[in-house]
This record gives C-alpha cells, structure tokens and sequence, in this order.
C-alpha cells in the first residue's frame, strides 16, 4: 500500500483504480443505503464510496491499517477489526458490499466472496490485482526489485469462486492495462492505463448483482361461480280471469 504514496506513477494508478471503482458501482442506489468495505487497508478507497453517498462501515484485521484508516476517515464511518472470511453480522445487514481481496489461498478467497455474498442483499464488487495481465508478466520477466502493489490473483480463478456461488449476474472491467511504467501520467503510453472491459489489466473489479427475491403472488380464490336464473316471464298484477272479465265489462 505504501507504494501508492509519495511517487506521481502511484498517486496516478490510484486514481485510475479510484475512477474504475466510481464506473463500476455507477448503476447502484446510493441514497439511504448501506456499504461495507472489506480489507479496507489504509483508507484508499474509503473517502471514495462515503462521497458517493454510501453509509458506509469498514472493516481490516491488521490494527495498523485500521488506524491509517480511522485518521484518513475521521467520523465519516465505522471501522471494525474483522477478517473477511468471518464477519460479524447478520445475513443481508448491508444493500453492498466491496471486497478487496487480500489472502493468496483458493480456499480463503472463496470463504472471503461467500462471506459478502452473505452480507449482503443486493450486490457485491470483488477488486484484485490481477496475475493475468501485461505488467505482471513485465514483472516476473524483468525481476523488478520494486515491490507488486498487492497480493495477485488469476482472473478466471476468480470469476469461477464468484460464479460458482451461483448468487447473480457477473461483469468485470480492468484498469492499468499497460505496462507498469505507463501507469505515471507523465508517460506517453498511459493511454493504456484506461479503462477495458476485459481481463488484461493489471486491477480488476468482478460485480455481482444479486438477483432480488421475486414477490409471491398469491394463490387466486377459489369462488364458486353462480349460475344466473333463467329469463322468467313478468308477473301480471291480479289473475287473468278478473282481467278478462273487466275487459268484457267495458266493451259490454
């Protein structure tokens, strides 16, 4: 996290992580809702999802990040010690959720995505730096002693964790699609370093949006259905033979 800071080629790949992230969760609801980030680090993102109207609660284990965090944040939101394969809340206690990947195990990633997928009742965003792209591969090649932003991780591998849950409909859009040295904006080839909706970026975001639950119609009543009386002639006012006889009086 700490390469992020104090470099223009950090401060510039963050803001493009910043913009993709704000695309990505552009077709969520936002007022009166509620967002928990997970494996917040030191507050990159945080500032980002409060002003983008979200009630937002975080949470990071590591109790050095949480305190980066809480002076970046201040009162904006709650932060809460939790690791993100065991979070302490209910099923459906937040609309959205954003998880930020951190654990290389398989197995861990996939506790982490159940675990939001848990939580949440409307949809989650998974983001990662992905293994599978052009800069990691410049990276292992030319054995840069500088550090890789954070823990990578296989694109497919983590598409198929999330749609193997089976909870709803999956996108993904990448940034940092360039090699690491167009991420400055300075350079000329940071026209790479936009947005593609394709998995060969060097950052990546998975969405889920969680199908809502279909409204019960209710089974129709049975009523049994009532036959209308056949026509009946009207009825005459007294009988036909004092109507008769009245009618022969008259012509008599």
């Amino acid at each position: 996290m700490k390469w992020w800071n104090g470099n223009i080629k950090g401060s510039s790949a963050l803001s493009k992580q910043q913009n993709l992230l704000q695309q990505c969760l552009a077709g969520w609801p936002r007022r009166k809702k509620t967002l928990l980030e997970i494996n917040c680090g030191h507050g990159a993102f945080s500032p980002l999802l409060w002003e983008c109207g979200f009630d937002l609660t975080v949470t990071e284990l590591r109790p050095e990040q949480r305190t980066q965090a809480a002076a970046v944040l201040g009162a904006r939101a709650e932060i809460l010690a939790a690791a993100d394969d065991y979070l302490p809340f209910e099923d459906n206690f937040f609309d959205c959720a954003v998880l930020h990947l951190a654990a290389g195990d398989t197995k861990k990633i996939d506790a982490a995505v159940h675990e939001a997928l848990r939580v949440s009742s409307r949809g989650i965003a998974v983001t990662f730096w992905n293994s599978m792209s052009l800069a990691y591969a410049l990276h292992r090649l030319q054995g840069s002693k500088s550090p890789w932003p954070g823990p990578p991780h296989s694109w497919w591998q983590v598409w198929r964790i999330i749609r193997n849950a089976n909870m709803g409909k999956l996108c993904g859009m990448s940034t940092l699609n360039g090699p690491r040295k167009s991420w400055g904006g300075t350079c000329p080839l940071s026209c790479f370093t936009r947005r593609l909706r394709m998995p060969f970026g060097a950052w990546g975001i998975i969405r889920v949006d969680l199908e809502p639950a279909r409204t019960v119609t209710p089974m129709p009543l049975k009523v049994k259905r009532h036959r209308l009386r056949s026509p009946e002639p009207a009825l005459e006012c007294g009988s036909k033979n004092s109507l008769n006889s009245r009618q022969a009086s008259l012509r008599g």
